[in-house]
Formats: C-alpha cells, structure tokens, sequence
C-alpha cells in the first residue's frame, strides 16, 4: 500500500471529498478564501456533530449511575464473532468464556436504614471494585439494580477464580463511612462457563450464541442462589446436572426472605 493510501485510511470520507473537492477548484483555478472558509466551517460543523453522536450513544450504553454497560443480548455474539476473526486458521482449540452474576448482599438495608443516597453510594464503590479489577477486554454489565454481570472471554473456570478473589479480596476491605459508622459491605456471586470450537463455522449463527448466553446467565443465577443460601459472602461455580437441587435451593432461600 502506497504512502498517499495510507495516509487516505487516516481521513474521513468526509474530509477526502472535501480535499478532492479543493483539488479540482485549484486545476481550474477556481479556489477563493470565502469557499475555503465555508469548506472549514463544513468541517467543524461535522466533527461537532460527530462528537455529539458519540456522546450519545456513549449515553444510549452506558449506565449514568455507575458508569457500567448496559444489558445488551449480543455481547457473547460480539465475543464470538471477534475470537472466531482472531484464531482463523490456526489448529482446532476450544475458546473459553465465564459469566459471572454479582449481586450486593442485603442491599436494601442500605436504601431502607440508611436513605437511597448511601445506596447509591454502594451501588458506584462496587461497580468501580468490579471494573477495577477487570480487563479492557472484560464485559463489565450493569444488569439491573444491585446485580452486577461480567463476561470473561478467554477465560477458563481457575481463570475465573482469580478473578474473583481478587474482587472479593476488594470488597471485603471495602468500608462506606456514614457519619461516624463505617459500613462493610458484602456480594455474592454465581459462575458459569462455555468453551466453543472456533473451527466451528455454525458458531456465527446469532441464534444459537443467543441461547447460549440465556444458558448461562440462568446457570450463574443458580449458583448466586446457591451462594446466598450458604450463607452469601462468597461465590459458587454452576455444576451441570444438578437442576433440581438449584431449584430446591431456590424455594429454600426464597421462602426464608
């Protein structure tokens, strides 16, 4: 690829057609400083309207709250698909993937004894534990109230539990001072896990990755409640084949709130 290709790649579409635009005023000699001014102020009203697009789509998926990720159905599609591009042709090996559920124990004796605003408070030093220990490539989800999801791509099930005692070292160190208390706060969570064979060429059909990511998170809610029901302040690893016993376990811990 030639200098001037590349140096094509670094520009908008919007700022080459301007260029071009230029390029054919000057060979016929027909470039003043008014078109020149009103090509500038073309270009700076783009760019604000660009900066403004990202903004708001930045808002559209991001949790004002906690600064957190949104729910959205696709991220393991999303995940796949990019694995799929990265290990193309390489030889056949499984790509691991776990989901961690993260709920606040005994949120809403903050909200209750303490008032929303210390809530919050809780709410944002969690999410910032959990995004703090987290990589750039981690899916750090806000899923709804004081629920907390994670999707570890590359990530096997030992991988996953250093992550975890890494977060549960945080937040047990973890104190919110309220006047002259200063409050501990706990989580429990719940882990699942996935391996695909990136050879797999069915992989990219968005169907199937959206049941497995449905498959997962309804397995990590079972190993939450397992969690809670020993007692919280820990987490549980999903063990396939044990569906009546989530179930009971959850009668059990539903029926004792």
């Amino acid at each position: 690829m030639s200098e001037s290709e590349n140096n094509e790649k670094d520009l908008s579409e919007f700022q080459i057609r301007n260029i071009r635009l230029l390029t054919h005023l000057l060979a016929h000699d027909a470039v003043t400083d008014e078109i020149v001014d009103a090509i500038r102020q073309t270009e700076l009203e783009y760019f604000s309207m660009f900066d403004k697009y990202r903004l708001l789509e930045q808002k559209i998926n991001i949790d004002e709250k906690t600064n957190l990720l949104k729910f959205k159905k696709d991220y393991l599609t999303n995940i796949v698909k990019t694995a799929s591009r990265i290990y193309h042709g390489l030889e056949c090996q499984l790509y691991h993937i776990s989901f961690i559920r993260f709920d606040i124990d005994d949120f809403s004796v903050f909200n209750n004894r303490y008032g929303h605003d210390l809530g919050d408070r809780v709410l944002v030093e969690i999410a910032d534990i959990i995004r703090g220990n987290s990589r750039p490539t981690d899916y750090v989800i806000r899923f709804g109230g004081e629920e907390f999801d994670v999707i570890l791509p590359s990530t096997d099930i030992p991988g996953a539990r250093m992550y975890l005692d890494k977060i549960f070292k945080a937040v047990r160190g973890l104190i919110i001072r309220h006047g002259d208390e200063g409050l501990s706060v706990t989580v429990s969570a719940g882990v699942s896990h996935i391996a695909y064979d990136l050879s797999d060429a069915r992989l990219v059909i968005n169907r199937r990755i959206d049941r497995d990511y449905e498959q997962m998170q309804a397995c990590a809610d079972d190993a939450l409640y397992e969690a809670k029901q020993l007692g919280k302040d820990r987490y549980c690893i999903h063990e396939s084949g044990n569906e009546a016993r989530y179930r009971e376990i959850r009668e059990l811990y539903c029926k004792s709130k």
